[in-house]
């Protein structure tokens, strides 16, 4: 009977044991990880003020952004079409794949630009209902931007919801338009490999970019020219030239260089036995 008590009281005792650790703002091991989250905030917060009184953040010349022109020239040449196309990942509230189409959405000004410029006809097909109207906004200013808004037609933005409808119709359009060069920068799931693949099929030369791990090797070997990871963003930041895009990608390298800092010095401390480092980071 003793031990049935003992057996009942027992997740009490327990809950109260644990009260103390379960209520704690910062969990036991993360204090130096939400430090680097202040930080980090900090940083973003304050090269973004910069930007914004007028300070200019230069961001490294990317082969990509460097080859739209190339690719848009090409299609001059031959008389063809330029294909743009984000990818069906995620919409604008998706919190990992939203920010990439907002990136794609930057380029494509850049790149009807460049089409407006040349004289060269631009397709986008867009699979993400509400980066629609985003898309037809970028078209529609890069039209002005060259002077030309009365050349801008609605009809150069085609909606296909559904992945099986967006692979499919992508394929039809190279097959009836086939393009001199094709733009797939975005959130991409497995219709990567098939729409790049297509655009080989052709000899579309491509320009590729993802954030999505899982789809890189699918872009790189159909791609002629690639945006990894967090190039994606950085291109788009320097051809908007947005101050908080810009601002934020500074403060983000900054902490970048700071943990780069702290691995190497508490790997040389480690090597001598040296360890109250790598205890602060356990905090």
């Amino acid at each position: 009977m003793l031990r049935v008590e003992r057996t009942l009281c027992s997740p009490v005792d327990r809950r109260k044991k644990t009260e103390g650790k379960t209520m704690a703002i910062i969990v036991t091991g993360r204090l130096m990880t939400f430090i680097l989250l202040i930080l980090t905030f900090v940083a973003m917060y304050y090269y973004m003020h910069l930007g914004k009184q007028g300070k200019v953040f230069k961001i490294r010349t990317l082969p990509a952004i460097q080859a739209i022109p190339e690719a848009v020239g090409r299609a001059a040449e031959m008389g063809q079409p330029v294909l743009w196309t984000p990818g069906i990942a995620g919409g604008l509230n998706d919190s990992t794949q939203g920010p990439q189409t907002l990136a794609s959405i930057s380029i494509l000004e850049y790149v009807t630009e460049e089409a407006v410029r040349a004289g060269v006809k631009i397709a986008a097909i867009c699979p993400l209902p509400d980066a629609l109207p985003l898309v037809e906004e970028a078209m529609r200013t890069a039209y002005m931007t060259q002077g030309k808004p009365e050349e801008f037609d609605i009809e150069a933005v085609r909606f296909l919801s559904g992945q099986s409808a967006y692979m499919t119709g992508t394929l039809g359009y190279m097959q009836r338009e086939r393009p001199a060069s094709t733009i797939l920068m975005g959130g991409f799931y497995y219709e990567a490999v098939i729409i790049a693949e297509a655009g080989n099929t052709i000899g579309a030369m491509q320009i590729g970019g993802t954030n999505n791990t899982h789809q890189m090797p699918f872009l790189v070997a159909t791609c002629d020219y690639m945006l990894l990871a967090e190039e994606l963003y950085a291109a788009g930041a320097a051809i908007s030239q947005n101050p908080d895009m810009l601002g934020s990608i500074k403060g983000e390298d900054i902490i970048k260089l700071l943990i780069i800092a702290l691995t190497g010095v508490g790997f040389l401390l480690g090597a001598a036995r040296i360890t109250f480092l790598a205890e602060l980071l356990r905090m």
